[in-house]
């Protein structure tokens, strides 16, 4: 770790797995650390939104930590780069259908749960290894083959009213957005913290932007 490295904060918010993505980003030699402090939000450089757990209790546990208006200053207002990870990628919708509450509305998508059919024999989680499909160029992305395979363990997925946020593809029974990026605001529905080699690319790529 170096002092030029940008002070990553993952945000704990009672809920996210964020254990082995902190592990990753030590590894990678980046200064980060996990927090529910609006002052280290504050002087964070970039954040990321852990996942795993439910919408509503998600969005519950932000709003008693107070962390909603230094969430929003600090993306919308002073931009700073953020990383949704899996839940953490659907709390920046304007809403889910796993929840009465609204989400950070920072992206114009729902969260909506996924369909497969009978047919198919697929299940509900999506669980397993899957591919992406890479939509745009980002540099979220670099070094991150076409049909590169990651881990997904999701019951739910964005469906994006603006499709210019789209930036990689899954399908599993249908067609599903894997990852967004809007500006400073990128999000993935796979697990890099759990993808092995190809998902530490993208957490690394994330401390480098």
């Amino acid at each position: 770790m170096t002092s030029s490295s940008p002070r990553i904060v993952i945000v704990d918010y009672r809920t996210g797995n964020w254990n082995s993505i902190k592990t990753t980003l030590d590894r990678l030699g980046s200064a980060s650390i996990t927090s529910s402090q609006i002052e280290d939000l504050a002087r964070a450089d970039k954040i990321i939104l852990p996942g795993v757990g439910h919408f509503t209790k998600a969005m519950a546990n932000l709003e008693e930590l107070h962390l909603l208006d230094a969430l929003n200053e600090a993306v919308l207002i002073k931009r700073k780069p953020v990383l949704g990870i899996c839940l953490g990628m659907q709390l920046m919708a304007t809403s889910s259908q796993e929840s009465d509450k609204p989400g950070l509305q920072w992206l114009d998508a729902e969260a909506v749960r996924m369909k497969v059919s009978v047919a198919s024999r697929l299940k509900v989680p999506h669980m397993g290894w899957n591919r992406i499909e890479i939509k745009k160029a980002s540099a979220l992305m670099k070094g991150v083959e076409n049909l590169s395979e990651f881990y997904f363990a999701h019951s739910y997925h964005l469906k994006l009213n603006d499709r210019s946020d789209l930036l990689t593809e899954t399908e599993y029974g249908n067609s599903f957005p894997s990852a967004v990026e809007r500006n400073n605001i990128f999000g993935v529905q796979f697990h890099p913290e759990k993808s092995h080699r190809i998902g530490v690319q993208v957490l690394k790529n994330f401390v480098e932007m």
